[in-house]
């Protein structure tokens, strides 16, 4: 990698690292927002938590006092009516409304009670001097005081208690409008500025504490992502060489067909012998044009195939009936007749890309040939089927079969048993197919033919 390379790089490394620090402060930011929001949310419960135990606590402190004064009403009540009933009065002076209307008087005389309602059993409000608002409307149900025993309201400037008189409030009820400036409200303010000085300290404390441990987090974090970062490189380079390897292997074996292609012509024009007279000069004239046709056009075709295989760009597709017809052009052109037929199937349409088409045809080629030197009267047979979501080409004949002993090596480079054989053929073919994510195979072979496939992924899905 040049300087340039390297300075690129070292500038995408910092401003993806701005770009994580930056991400980084916002979730940090995010989550201490939301601690303080639950310091709030718990400071505002226990705030009202502990405001209720205050008003409770007043509460208490006032329900012995107006039980007792309540009491001592009754006893006054009772001696007067006794006092009553002995003058020979038949119907009783004082009532229990009598005596709730007496005790919301005297309860009055409480300090810090400025206001007092009275309610009969029926919630209704009686007419009382002590009365603040004449047209006063209850903020509490009647079913709960009798069952909670005691009610409480506090508003900005007022408390308010309620409480039933009676075992089951079937005398009424007691409203206290009590004063909360000289105990609750200071009481509140107090308690208010101990819980938030307590929720300041948890927040403050909690944020160092949060911020430490993320960033201890981020820190390994990083350390982590720059050794993730190191190891994807290295895996980029390591890729890299790769796919070099496979571009090398597969330009070698493009060109190792290009050199077994050849091999025929060349030992063909090396088995002529030429006489002195004019009739052999002249067979010698035409079997060299004809040889060095054949070994330009495989040149031709290889330095295309090679050239595209070095773009690796998909340009151009076949239909995989064209590249049979190709296939067997080349063999039928050969003065042999119809040696190489074709058997239409199904499969016919599917494309085939130039990338792919550019391996399949030497592979192809290869097969025939083989087939073809196996014996004079040999006829080859090409056909498309589709073999689990794959397309294969199927190269058949009508040979002698392969012998027993070549089966096992069949696609490894081994010696040929044919006279100018080299070996290599099938082994070439291995390869090609392997450049294309495809394989060759052997799918039969007795002494009535042989039959060999080539499967590929072909572009477009096989339903």
């Amino acid at each position: 990698m040049g300087k340039l390379g390297k300075l690129k790089s070292a500038n995408n490394q910092s401003l993806m690292c701005a770009k994580k620090s930056k991400h980084g402060r916002l979730i940090i930011g995010a989550i201490l927002f939301l601690f303080g929001l639950l310091t709030f949310v718990l400071q505002y419960f226990a705030l009202n938590q502990f405001y209720n135990l205050a008003i409770e606590r007043t509460a208490k402190v006032l329900l012995p006092e107006i039980k007792n004064l309540f009491d001592d009403i009754e006893k006054e009540l009772l001696e007067e009516n006794l006092d009553y009933i002995n003058l020979g009065l038949d119907q009783l002076v004082y009532d229990d409304i009598e005596g709730l209307r007496i005790l919301a008087i005297r309860s009055l005389e409480i300090s810090d009670i400025r206001g007092v309602y009275a309610y009969d059993s029926k919630g209704k409000l009686l007419d009382l001097p002590t009365n603040i608002e004449k047209e006063k409307r209850r903020f509490f149900s009647l079913e709960k005081v009798v069952y909670a025993g005691k009610i409480t309201n506090f508003q900005s400037d007022a408390l308010s208690i309620v409480f039933p008189m009676g075992e089951q409030a079937e005398v009424g009820f007691l409203e206290l409008i009590v004063d909360p400036k000289p105990d609750i409200i200071p009481e509140r303010n107090a308690i208010k500025s101990q819980v938030i000085k307590q929720g300041l300290i948890v927040f403050i404390f909690g944020s160092i504490l949060l911020l430490f441990v993320f960033s201890l987090f981020f820190k390994r974090l990083q350390k982590a992502e720059v050794q993730l970062l190191a190891k994807a490189e290295d895996l980029k380079h390591s890729n890299q060489r790769l796919v070099m390897a496979c571009k090398t292997a597969g330009l070698g074996a493009i060109t190792a067909h290009l050199m077994h292609a050849i091999k025929s012509p060349l030992m063909g024009l090396k088995n002529l012998e030429l006489g002195g007279d004019k009739s052999d000069s002249k067979l010698a004239e035409q079997a060299l044009q004809s040889t060095t046709k054949q070994i330009e056009s495989m040149v031709h075709e290889t330095m295309n195939c090679l050239k595209e295989y070095e773009l690796d760009e998909e340009s151009y597709s076949f239909e995989a009936h064209e590249l049979l017809c190709m296939t067997a052009k080349k063999f039928n052109q050969k003065g042999k007749g119809d040696c190489v037929s074709i058997i239409s199937s199904q499969w016919d349409k599917i494309n085939i890309n130039n990338l792919q088409a550019n391996l399949l045809l030497p592979i192809l080629q290869n097969l025939v040939q083989n087939a073809l030197e196996s014996g004079s009267k040999t006829k080859v047979f090409l056909q498309l089927e589709k073999v689990a979501g794959r397309i294969a080409f199927l190269v058949a004949d009508n040979g002698p079969g392969i012998p027993m002993q070549v089966k096992e090596d069949l696609f490894s480079p081994t010696r040929s048993v044919k006279e100018h054989g080299s070996g290599l053929g099938l082994a070439i073919c291995k390869e090609l197919a392997g450049q294309m994510n495809g394989q060759i195979l052997l799918r039969s072979s007795t002494a009535k033919g042989s039959t060999f496939c080539v499967e590929i992924q072909p572009a477009e899905d096989l339903l």
